[in-house]
């Protein structure tokens, strides 16, 4: 099998399309209406952080380290890290596009509890086909994750 390391070196210097996440599902490349489920291919997923004002991003880091907009800055050192919201980066294909989403907490848990359920199964994350799926909560979306077959 060959490495999977260049693309998704490729998908982190790419400009990859984010998802958002609503009560209705997933807002997918500017469609009017969302998409409550999504089939996806997962490329990698990682730790990042994103600092919001005003319910905009000012800040973020795509590795939970390093900001993207200034390497020079260290989110360990930087002085409003207790404001940041940690999150977990999904990079993957949708209808052969790359994408990511940025998934916050209970999202998240979801996320690294399906990854734990492939480990003891042995399945790779990024071996397969994924569904993604939006539950609607109190002014939230929460994703949940199923393996297609």
């Amino acid at each position: 099998m060959q490495d999977p390391q260049p693309l998704r070196d490729l998908l982190h210097r790419a400009l990859a399309r984010y998802l958002t996440v609503t009560t209705r599902g997933f807002v997918v490349d500017g469609r009017v209406d969302p998409v409550p489920r999504l089939v996806v291919r997962i490329l990698g997923y990682g730790g990042a952080r994103t600092l919001y004002q005003q319910r905009k991003p000012v800040c973020r880091s795509l590795d939970g380290v390093v900001a993207v907009t200034d390497p020079t800055k260290r989110c360990e050192l930087c002085p409003q890290i207790d404001s940041c919201t940690p999150q977990v980066r999904l990079d993957l294909v949708f209808e052969g596009r790359p994408h990511r989403l940025l998934l916050a907490f209970t999202s998240a848990k979801n996320f690294l509890a399906y990854v734990r359920r492939l480990d003891a199964q042995p399945l790779a994350v990024d071996a397969g086909r994924h569904e993604l799926l939006v539950v609607p909560r109190r002014g939230w979306g929460e994703v949940q994750f199923r393996e297609t077959r």
